[in-house]
């Protein structure tokens, strides 16, 4: 496989975890403004969540992008394959999914939070 297209895997989901990261810290913020009834902060902090989200979903098209352009099916195949947390073959492929185990386990975090975000703003009429 490429090292190039590999790297630059890499980079994108290194971008994805630093975003995931910034989801998660604001909507941990959001959190303890529910509990301090602070109408305006939780208002705030919604707007602020969209721009990281709307950039992550940059980033996945992104990956999508690279993927479907390379030009050998196989690596297509490989990089996608690693992408959905499938086994390295070699050490190079490590770093890459070392981090998209890392962004499924943040991401599984900013899932659970937003589900008690939903039922405390939301209460009974909550989609979770």
């Amino acid at each position: 496989m490429e090292q190039e297209e590999l790297k630059k895997a890499l980079v994108q989901t290194k971008r994805m975890g630093n975003l995931l990261n910034e989801v998660l810290d604001l909507s941990q913020q959001m959190a303890e403004a529910l509990d301090r009834n602070d109408q305006v902060a939780v208002e705030m902090l919604v707007a602020m969540r969209q721009e990281p989200i709307a950039r992550l979903e940059c980033s996945q098209q992104a990956l999508r992008e690279l993927t479907e352009g390379l030009e050998e099916p196989e690596e297509a195949l490989r990089i996608s394959l690693l992408l959905n947390g499938g086994e390295p073959e070699n050490p190079e492929e490590q770093a890459l999914t070392n981090q998209v185990a890392a962004n499924g386990r943040r991401l599984k975090q900013v899932l659970e939070l937003d589900r008690v975000l939903s039922q405390k703003i939301t209460r009974d009429k909550s989609i979770y």
